[in-house]
């Protein structure tokens, strides 16, 4: 049920991008999303150093969930830092690599696919090496597309 819930949770602010026509709003969903995201993920970091099986499995359907959103609308042209300084932090260069945008997502799915998996068999071992390298696709895209801090 929880599922459900955060599936339809990130599917509403999605949805709601669709309508606006600000590009301003896009950026704040865009923030807002991954900021759930790294929420959804947070704790999963957590039970990679001490496992819980109960808990990994509660956190694995949290990120099915968050996972089950289409963030194409959230990448809207018009809205990195270079019409947004200070604002955004896509970089203008990701609208011209979307190509490359589009395997570093498909990179992060199937990492969380496997962290999802070993979440849900209760193996520590599989669900910690899977967690680390789905940090490692957030990271790859980060570095090649978000301005630094």
């Amino acid at each position: 049920m929880r599922k459900v819930l955060y599936a339809a949770a990130a599917a509403a602010l999605v949805g709601s991008i669709a309508l606006a026509a600000d590009p301003m709003e896009t950026v704040t969903a865009r923030q807002d999303y991954y900021k759930s995201l790294g929420a959804v993920m947070k704790p999963m970091g957590k039970l990679a150093e001490s496992f819980d099986a109960e808990a990994a499995k509660a956190e694995a359907a949290k990120l099915e969930a968050a996972l089950a959103v289409d963030v194409r609308p959230l990448f809207a042209p018009g809205t990195s830092d270079a019409e947004f300084p200070g604002k955004s932090r896509a970089m203008a260069k990701l609208w011209d690599n979307m190509e490359d945008v589009g395997t570093k997502g498909k990179a992060m799915h199937e990492a969380a696919a496997v962290v999802i998996a070993a979440a849900n068999a209760g193996d520590a071992a599989a669900f910690g090496e899977a967690f680390g390298k789905l940090g490692g696709t957030c990271k790859a895209c980060h570095d090649a597309y978000r301005v630094p801090e």
